[in-house]
C-alpha cells in the first residue's frame, strides 16, 4: 500500500526528532597550543558531524565552554586540513567539504592557555542538513522539509586531563 505525503512526512518527522546521524561523539581531545616555546592557547579536536561528510558552510554556530566560561567565537579559529577558518565566516565556505576522516580542531586563543589539571569542555554546534530530500518527487516538498529549515543542534560534553 503507498503511503500519501502527510504520512511520509509524519514517518520523517519521527525519525529526525533527536536523530543527529554522528558517527561518534564530537568531542575527541584537549590540549595547550605552543608556537615555540609559548603557549598561545589551546585546541579542541573534533570528529566529523555526520556519517558522509558535511560542507563547512552549513555549519551556522559553534559554542564553546570551558570549565563552565563561554569562549568568546572572536577568541576561535576552526582548522580543517591545515586550513584555519575564523568562526563567522564558516557559512562562506560552501566550496570546503569536511570529509569523514579528515581533522578539524577548534583552536582558542588565549595566553597561556589552560593550567594542567582536568577541564570540563562543552560544545554545541548548530548545522543545517544539507544531503537529501525526504518525501514527495522531484521539488515536491522542499518548501515544508523541515529538516532543511530548522538547524540541528549537536551538543556534546566531555572532561580531558593536561
Amino acid at each position: 500500500m503507498q503511503k500519501s505525503v502527510e504520512e511520509r512526512m509524519a514517518i520523517v518527522k519521527g525519525i529526525l526528532k533527536g536523530t543527529t546521524l554522528l558517527m561518534t561523539k564530537p568531542l575527541v581531545s584537549l590540549e595547550n597550543r605552543k608556537i615555540k616555546d609559548a603557549c598561545v592557547g589551546y585546541k579542541i579536536r573534533i570528529n566529523n558531524l555526520s556519517y558522509r561528510g558535511i560542507w563547512l558552510s552549513t555549519v551556522e554556530n559553534i559554542e564553546l565552554t570551558v570549565d563552565g566560561k563561554k569562549i568568546d567565537g572572536r577568541n576561535m579559529l576552526v582548522e580543517l586540513n591545515g586550513t584555519l577558518y575564523p568562526l563567522h565566516t564558516l557559512q562562506e565556505q560552501t566550496e570546503t567539504f569536511w570529509g569523514i576522516e579528515d581533522q578539524c580542531c577548534l583552536y582558542v586563543n588565549s595566553v597561556g592557555g589552560l593550567p594542567g589539571g582536568i577541564h570540563k569542555v562543552g560544545l554545541r554546534i548548530e548545522k543545517r542538513m544539507d544531503f537529501g530530500h525526504s518525501y514527495g518527487e522531484g521539488t515536491e516538498g522542499y518548501d515544508k522539509a523541515e529538516e532543511f529549515h530548522v538547524p540541528q543542534v549537536i551538543i556534546d560534553e566531555a572532561e580531558f586531563s593536561i
